[in-house]
């Protein structure tokens, strides 16, 4: 299985764009000078739920909410019930970085990590001329 890269240029941008539109959580990716800053959007999850791992190269974001234990009124039912609980995984391939550069937090339904550009990025983004005779 394929993942979405943080890496622009990337053979997989065409698969992130194609294939992660409407994937939940929301998240949002910029480059910075030594690093990329992950912003994903999780309303309704507190930080216990969500887990932040670093494997293979690989980060991954994923969390559980579980449906709540709602005491059921016979006089009451739903009209709608558009709230869903479940599960959610995301994966983005950042190359062989030192995981414990990775940092992050969680406030008010918002995951915020920074990620340190892998050496393999850092060649990319800046290469080296090579003259020519």
């Amino acid at each position: 299985m394929s993942f979405p890269t943080l890496f622009e240029g990337s053979q997989l941008d065409d698969l992130f764009d194609f294939s992660f539109k409407n994937t939940f959580p929301k998240v949002d990716v910029k480059e910075k000078n030594n690093h990329y800053e992950i912003k994903a959007d999780l309303p309704g999850f507190d930080k216990d739920q969500v887990i932040v791992e670093y494997e293979d190269g690989y980060l991954t974001i994923k969390g559980e909410q579980e449906h709540s234990s709602e005491t059921k009124d016979e006089n009451e039912h739903f009209v709608r019930k558009e709230r869903t609980y479940g599960s959610f995984q995301r994966s983005f391939y950042v190359g062989e970085i030192d995981d414990n550069d990775i940092k992050g937090k969680f406030k008010n339904g918002l995951l915020t990590l920074e990620v340190p550009k892998s050496k393999e990025d850092e060649h990319q983004q800046h290469g080296k001329r090579i003259s020519l005779d």
